[in-house]
């Protein structure tokens, strides 16, 4: 008897929308998109009670295959984590602090040298066209200085060295 009454309940999209406190556009997304079967009866569309609530079901606490799914991936996302921490493909923070202090130093020390370097060179140049020539040239050193630098992380990175610039750099013997 409880079943039959129930089977007859039909709500509107604006009863749903009040009773599970969402927007009117998110019944209509429901049933347009989501598969929640409606009935047009004149100019107003309705949702029997006995469809609304396997559907609010499923959609609030996910099916057990959706459940399984979700938890195979966490799992599979977990096992790869490991896996990468295990071969030593996360670089350490402290690494991140010394890159970007090197890269300061760096860009520090070549900005500058920049006046002392370039001054001599134009001072007794008259010529507009050779000044900016001789300040190109020295620019594109220091980029190229930057480059050579980023260059060299980007091959620590990809693994094909073994120490950062600043470690290769603290290991090197003057020669004699």
């Amino acid at each position: 008897m409880k079943s039959e009454r129930l089977a007859k309940i039909r709500l509107s999209l604006s009863e749903v929308s009040d009773a599970c406190s969402v927007s009117i556009g998110s019944v209509h997304k429901w049933a347009d998109q989501l598969g929640l079967p409606s009935i047009k009866e004149g100019r107003e569309r309705t949702i029997a009670l006995t469809n609304l609530l396997p559907f609010l079901a499923d959609r609030y606490s996910g099916s057990s295959a959706e459940n399984r799914d979700r938890l195979t991936a966490a799992q599979a996302d977990r096992v790869e984590f490991e896996n990468q921490v295990r071969r030593d493909e996360f670089m350490p923070i402290e690494l991140h602090g010394e890159i970007l202090r090197s890269l300061a130093a760096n860009v520090a020390g070549q900005m500058a040298g920049f006046p002392g370097r370039v001054a001599p060179k134009i001072a007794s140049i008259r010529d507009p066209a050779v000044v900016r020539a001789v300040l190109i040239d020295e620019c594109n050193e220091v980029r190229n200085a930057h480059a050579a630098l980023l260059g060299e992380l980007a091959d620590y990175f990809a693994g094909e060295v073994k120490e950062t610039p600043a470690e290769q750099q603290d290991n090197l013997v003057p020669s004699i």
